[in-house]
């Protein structure tokens, strides 16, 4: 006596109907329309700017951290307060100062540790 279909040689194959359609054949799963992919802004090639400008000297670690900080909450600046964007960058850059795996991506990235939290 099984329960719950248990040593009955496992589950019947599902039902086609009216309340189920039946599985689409390979024929129908390839045509479809194309997946088209648009173009992205040039945001990679903006970072590497600020990137080598750290590299060669022409803006130090603390202005580009800023600017990266600056960037990546720059989508809240419509949706939050001064005072609560003002918190957030500014827990942002404390943590690319202080957390040890943060200071070592900004070292990876820039070849210099970042300076302390002021």
């Amino acid at each position: 006596m099984g329960i719950d279909g248990i040593g009955k040689g496992g589950a019947p194959p599902p039902a086609t109907g009216i309340d189920r359609p039946a599985s689409p054949s390979t024929s129908e799963i390839g045509s479809s329309t194309e997946f088209k992919v648009g173009k992205t802004a040039p945001s990679e090639a903006a970072g590497s700017v600020s990137l080598d400008q750290v590299r060669s000297g022409a803006i130090s670690v603390s202005q580009y951290l800023d600017i990266k900080v600056s960037e990546s909450t720059a989508h809240l600046v419509d949706r939050l307060n001064a005072e609560q964007l003002s918190f957030i960058r500014q827990s942002l850059r404390e943590q690319l100062s202080s957390d040890p795996a943060l200071v070592d991506l900004v070292k990876a990235a820039t070849g210099q540790l970042p300076p302390p939290s002021e």
